[in-house]
């Protein structure tokens, strides 16, 4: 019998924060869709569109260190990007942050 009053309780908090969410449906930067719990959830957002925008950066070394910003604890985990790739002069995009860097010296070849 507690088992079942548990069950009941946590599908009628569920459908409390359903109701929620379907409010905040109503704004264009959260798409909801009745089928699918997860789109309660999701956050879109244009960083992809804001990342292009930033030109590939140019630095002395082979190896290149990304943080994703300006402080260690700001961003992503440190990361280490290796610029003496086979293709020379061919930007390295960082797998967190999408930041692209190459070589100086090399001619930029963009794909």
């Amino acid at each position: 019998m507690l088992q079942r009053c548990m069950h009941l309780a946590k599908i009628a908090q569920f459908s409390q924060i359903v109701k929620s969410y379907t409010s905040l449906a109503q704004h264009k930067w959260l798409d909801y869709d009745e089928t699918h719990k997860k789109s309660l959830q999701t956050h879109k957002s244009r960083a992809e569109e804001f990342i292009h925008k930033i030109p590939i950066i140019e630095v002395d070394s082979d190896v290149v260190r990304c943080l994703g910003g300006t402080h260690i604890n700001a961003g992503h985990p440190q990361v280490y990007i290796k610029l003496d790739t086979r293709t020379e002069g061919t930007p390295q995009t960082c797998k967190y942050c999408g930041l692209q860097y190459v070589k100086k010296g090399h001619g930029l070849h963009h794909h």
